[in-house]
């Protein structure tokens, strides 16, 4: 299911562009917005794939919005004007549609971003590291080097032995996105732990290995962990 929201301030043009999307099997949009700051908001509290955006929007135009995002999600540019398109596609955006939109060439942009979201998943599964967004940096690190990582609000702190890394992502993202990874679980509303490197379970903690840090546990996660453990609880 691609999950998608449009920004648009022209009232016929947003109204068309939602209703061809929700024509389009495997869609499910997230939200309709007029400008950024209200798309904004959407994008940092949910598991956003596809951002559909008129260039010439209020306050702050399409271009600016996407280099103001740390960790963008696949970008759309829909617009009237075709002079925007070099720009578009030197920051590396996802498509650009021309206004008047056809459904058919929506139809091609959400295939596309099937088959890329497809490929990216796979890849993950099939490699043994993680790649790190800090600022403007992207870091290479291995799945086990990772002890935990700790959830506050939009961002995240993902704990290793070298270093702590804080990157703008819910914690909730980081967990789908280890799904995969067998040695990762949710423990607590504000933790995953890399179960390679627990050393202890005591009543509703986690005793990490080599540190004095002591992860809790939830009771919403224990069963989970516990089952996971191998442990019966009576």
């Amino acid at each position: 299911m691609i999950k998608c929201i449009t920004v648009d301030n022209e009232k016929l043009a947003k109204e068309k562009l939602t209703s061809d999307l929700g024509k389009i099997h495997g869609v499910k949009i997230m939200g309709v917005y007029s400008n950024a700051f209200d798309a904004l908001r959407t994008i940092n509290s949910e598991e956003i794939h596809l951002v559909f955006c008129d260039i010439q929007i209020p306050e702050i135009d399409g271009i600016s919005f996407f280099k103001s995002l740390q960790n963008p999600p696949l970008f759309v540019f829909v617009t009237a004007d075709a002079k925007y398109a070099v720009e578009g596609y030197e920051l590396n955006i996802f498509d650009y549609i021309l206004k008047p939109v056809d459904i058919d060439r929506l139809i091609k942009t959400i295939n596309k971003a099937h088959f890329f979201l497809d490929s990216l998943k796979a890849s993950a599964m099939s490699r043994n590291y993680m790649i790190i967004k800090e600022k403007n940096s992207r870091y290479i690190t291995a799945y086990d080097e990772i002890h935990y990582i700790k959830g506050d609000k939009d961002y995240a702190y993902i704990f290793t032995k070298e270093k702590v890394y804080y990157v703008w992502q819910k914690l909730m993202n980081l967990e789908e996105s280890l799904l995969d990874v067998p040695q990762f679980i949710r423990v607590h509303k504000s933790f995953i732990v890399n179960l390679d490197f627990a050393d202890q379970v005591k009543g509703n903690t986690i005793k990490m290995k080599g540190t004095v840090v002591a992860i809790p546990i939830g009771a919403r996660y224990k069963v989970d962990l516990f089952k996971k453990l191998g442990i019966i609880v009576q």
